[in-house]
Formats: C-alpha cells, sequence, structure tokens
C-alpha cells in the first residue's frame, strides 16, 4: 500500500490536509491494540510530510528565480502556448536531478525515512523495566542513543511518545520507574510544560497503571494479612478477601472482631476505593447495621462488677437478695436495655411504650440511689480508712463530681436521660480506661476506682439492706 493510500487521501502538497488524514486515522489504529497498522500509519505520515515539504522548498526556489527575471508575461504565454512540451511540467528536487512530469509521482521514488526501533523492541524494553530495572535501563539507554544518532527530531518526538504509551499499557509500573525513565529521556513529567513531550492523554494513562499498581499492593497486601496478620487482623481480612456468601454466627462470638472488620474497611475504602468491589459483599453488608455481638467492655464490665458485688455480698451486713437486685439492676442497664430497643426499633408503638416504662421505673432507681447516698454518706466518709482522713475524703469527693459532670448527659432526649446517667455511671470503669488509652497509669487508676466503688456499693447495699428488714 502507498502513503496516500494508508492516509486515506489523495496525494496532496497540503501539510494541514495530511496532519488532518493521521489524526482520523490514529484514532482507528492505536499503539495498544493495532501496533503494526500504527507503525505503516506513522511511516506514511513521515514520508507524506517529507513529500509536501519537499514541493514548499521547490515552489519558494521557483518563486525566487521569477523574482530575479523580468519578463513580458503576454510574451511568455504566447511562447508556453506554442511549444510542443507545455503539457510537460519539470519540478527538480532539492536533493537530485529528478524531472517529474505532471501525473501523481511514484511513490518508490520518493526517499524511505528510515526509523531506528520497532514496536517489539519497545515492548521488551518496557517489561525489561518491570521485571528487571537496572537491565532495562541499559537496554533503553542502548536503544536511545541509536534513536538520537540516527533519527531525525520529528522521530525523536514520535519514540517518546510510542515508548510513553508502551510504558503506560505495563502492569506493575512504580513511580520509581516512572521518575527514573523521565529523567533519563528528558520528559519532564512533574513540569507544567510536559505536555509538550508526552500528550495528556499518554500521561493519564502512566498515572492510571501506576494507581492499578497501588490497588493491586494494598489487595496483596490484605491477602498477606489474613495469613500473617495479628489474630484479629488474620480473621478480619480472611472475612472480607473471602468469597463466601453468608457470614458465620462464629463471628459474633469473637470480641472486637466486627468493630475491627469495619475499622479495616472503612480504612482501606478510604485509601483506595477500588478495593470496596474486591471485598465480600456480604461481610460488607453485615458489619454496616447493627449486631448483637462479644466485645471487650462487655466482658471486662462483667468481670469488674461480678468480682465487686461477690466481694460485697460476702459481708455479713449485706442481704444476698439486695445484691442480686444490684446485680440485675446492673446487667439491664449495661446490656438488657439496649437489646431490648435494638429489637423494638422497627416497632414504634412498643418502642414508644418501652421509652415510657422505662423513663419513670429509672427515675425511681436514680431516687432511691439518692437517697442511699445521701442518707449513707456520713458513713461513708467517717469509715474511710484508706490513707490520711482527710486526703481520702477530698480525692472521693472529686472522684463523685467528675463523674456525676461526666454522667450528666447533654441533648439527648428526654426519656433517654435517666437511663443513659445509670448507663455511664455502671460503664464508667472501661471509659476511663479508654480515655487514659490503656497505659500502664490507667491500672493504678483502676484501683483507685475499685475500691471506690466497692466501699460505696457496699454502704448502699448495707443501707438497703437494712431498709429491707425494717420493711420485714
Amino acid at each position: 500500500m502507498s502513503m496516500w493510500e494508508i492516509l486515506d487521501i489523495a496525494p496532496t502538497v497540503d501539510e494541514k490536509e495530511i496532519r488532518r488524514a493521521y489524526a482520523r486515522q490514529v484514532k482507528k489504529y492505536r499503539p495498544d491494540s493495532h501496533p503494526e497498522e500504527y507503525q505503516q500509519l506513522r511511516e506514511a505520515f513521515e514520508e507524506a510530510k517529507q513529500y509536501a515539504l519537499y514541493a514548499d522548498f521547490h515552489d519558494s526556489e521557483d518563486d525566487d528565480d521569477q523574482s530575479l527575471i523580468s519578463i513580458d508575461s503576454s510574451t511568455v504565454e504566447e511562447e508556453v502556448s506554442d511549444s510542443p512540451y507545455q503539457s510537460e511540467l519539470t519540478m527538480t528536487y532539492p536533493l537530485s536531478n529528478i524531472n517529474v512530469l505532471e501525473t501523481p509521482v511514484e511513490i518508490d521514488a520518493l526517499p524511505v525515512v528510515e526509523i531506528p526501533y520497532n514496536s517489539e523492541q519497545l515492548e521488551r524494553i518496557a517489561g525489561l523495566l518491570i521485571k528487571d530495572e537496572k537491565f532495562g535501563m541499559n537496554e533503553l539507554a542502548l536503544l536511545w542513543a541509536e534513536v538520537a544518532e540516527r533519527g531525525s527530531l520529528l522521530i525523536h518526538q514520535q519514540f517518546h511518545e510510542e515508548f510513553s504509551w508502551v510504558l503506560s499499557q505495563q502492569e506493575g509500573l512504580t513511580e520509581a520507574i516512572v521518575e527514573h525513565v523521565s529523567t533519563f529521556l528528558g520528559w519532564r513529567l512533574n513540569e507544567y510544560s510536559s505536555t509538550h513531550t508526552i500528550p495528556f492523554y499518554v500521561q493519564n494513562a502512566i498515572n492510571e497503571q501506576l494507581r492499578q499498581t497501588e490497588v493491586a499492593r494494598a489487595w496483596k497486601q490484605c491477602q498477606i494479612e489474613a495469613v500473617q496478620g495479628d489474630y484479629l487482623v488474620a480473621a478480619s481480612m480472611r472475612l472480607l478477601v473471602s468469597e463466601q456468601e453468608k457470614v458465620s454466627f462464629k463471628v459474633r462470638l469473637i470480641p472486637g472482631l466486627i468493630p475491627q472488620i469495619s475499622q479495616q474497611v472503612e480504612k482501606l475504602t478510604y485509601e483506595y476505593p477500588e478495593l470496596k468491589d474486591k471485598f465480600n459483599p456480604a461481610v460488607q453488608s453485615f458489619v454496616q447495621q447493627p449486631r448483637i455481638a462479644f466485645n471487650w467492655r462487655g466482658i471486662f464490665l462483667c468481670v469488674f462488677w461480678g468480682l465487686l458485688l461477690n466481694m460485697v455480698a460476702a459481708r455479713p451486713e449485706v442481704s444476698p437478695t439486695v445484691a442480686v437486685i444490684a446485680a440485675v439492676i446492673i446487667i439491664f442497664y449495661l446490656f438488657i436495655s439496649d437489646i431490648i430497643m435494638f429489637w423494638l426499633h422497627s416497632k414504634p408503638k412498643l418502642f414508644k411504650w418501652f421509652l415510657i416504662i422505662e423513663f419513670f421505673v429509672t427515675l425511681l432507681v436514680v431516687l432511691n440511689l439518692i437517697i442511699g447516698l445521701f442518707l449513707s454518706l456520713s458513713t461513708f466518709f467517717v469509715a474511710l480508712d484508706v490513707g490520711p482522713a482527710q486526703g481520702a475524703r477530698a480525692m472521693v469527693f472529686f472522684i463523685f463530681i467528675g463523674l456525676a459532670w461526666y454522667a450528666w448527659p447533654r441533648n439527648k432526649p428526654l426519656l433517654r436521660m435517666p437511663g443513659m446517667v445509670l448507663y455511664r455511671i455502671f460503664a464508667s470503669p472501661w471509659i476511663m480506661l479508654e480515655w487514659l488509652k490503656f497505659s500502664w497509669f490507667s491500672l493504678t487508676w483502676l484501683v483507685v476506682i475499685y475500691l471506690v466503688y466497692y466501699r460505696v456499693a457496699y454502704e448502699l447495699l448495707k443501707f438497703f439492706t437494712l431498709e429491707h428488714q425494717l420493711s420485714l
């Protein structure tokens, strides 16, 4: 095929028409999908431009010659009309003495533009850069030296565009490789004017490939952590990278696993939104909904209050019945209340009646708690025998003030305020540990809180035991 057939235009010396034809054809034959056709198109484009360049050069020489000779135009026209050779037009190329006729020039008579590389070389070197960057850079240096020596400026630009496009299609492309190649070939991708060397669409393709590499690395890291990570991290990653359609009930029995999964999904999808489509959709849907499951907070509070009430109930001054009632109240406000609201949330009428009943019952519990504290307060302070009396009383007083300030809810519905007060009081040991970030210093405060709560619980339960005995 001739260059004009490849460009799909008639022979012309109009460079603009040649460029428009090339732009139309390059949309059909992309370097990634049709490498051979694209190579032929580039060669035909270069040859057509050379053809137009020679024709323009000849026209400019004719204009210069005519400007030096003054001839009567009418005489010339008569002589030309009488000449038997008027149908022959002589065109002399600047680099040869070939005379051509007015008919289209034969393609074989034009000089062939030699391109000192091919698409296979570009693909091979781009692949080597991914597998062995050092060896690939050596091969690139050899090829570029040959292109720089034998190729024209247009060939140089063509090499930059084609190699950058081939490089952008390589899986596993990294920023380090792009930076090294860009520095070596002078692409200046980080500069504002870098589009003069590498087209903008190629830069976008490079950035997209770099992003795909980052996502692939993140996904690979998830698979590694599913095997080698800590217990909770490994368990959460195994679920996220699995293909199971349902989430096992065992997930609820592992303390902290559901929050760990939610944290991993939120963190990774924030940095790599593409991973959302890779993670197990059933697991993602599972953690997005409120679930009843074991957690370390509940286990710790059960142990804390269980030990405390067991020690208090062992005292002869405290009735076992009163201790059991206290345990039921603590368990209700720590766990049962939330479970009931979780079940009734889809039933507005029952949910509303539960909130009303809980509100009045909780008011009664809070009122008895305040009365018990007030009546047993003097006995409590007198009974303090830990350290100097004044210091111990001051410490306990400030603990009470801080606890009351923390427990009082703000900007909450009125029906939920009493219940939230009791919940925050009963959950305060765990919240204190969280606030201190579970440091070694928090253990000291935990011991102090335990001793204070033990003494307060003992005085309160002893007071209610006396009231219970008097009522009988």
